[in-house]
């Protein structure tokens, strides 16, 4: 598992390069084991500072959670969880909070 903490011009770049949209994002995420049946975990998770930053200003939380938040949601996404549709969502974001609220 790796995690890159880059910028808004390099996520526009690689958010056009793998996905075909020329804008920035929040956090990438890349599955890099051999198969979605592997018994183990490797991947890439790109977090974007630049909207950490404003998200973090956005929700009233501090940088460093917002960071955390952006981290974990990646990891999630690496673990197999969707965010495209509403009920998959809820049930990510769940997921997600109650980590954050568990462990900061």
């Amino acid at each position: 598992m790796l995690f890159i903490f880059t910028n808004d011009n390099q996520m526009i770049n690689l958010n056009y390069r793998f996905k075909g949209i020329k804008k920035t994002t929040d956090v990438l995420t890349f599955n890099l084991a051999e198969s979605n049946t592997s018994s183990y975990i490797d991947g890439e998770v790109y977090v974007n500072l630049q909207i950490a930053r404003r998200q973090a200003v956005d929700y009233g939380v501090s940088y460093l959670e917002e960071v955390a938040r952006l981290c974990l949601h990646g990891f999630l996404h690496i673990l197999g969880y969707d965010d495209m549709k509403t009920a998959d969502k809820k049930n990510m974001w769940q997921i997600q909070e109650q980590y954050l609220a568990k462990y900061l």
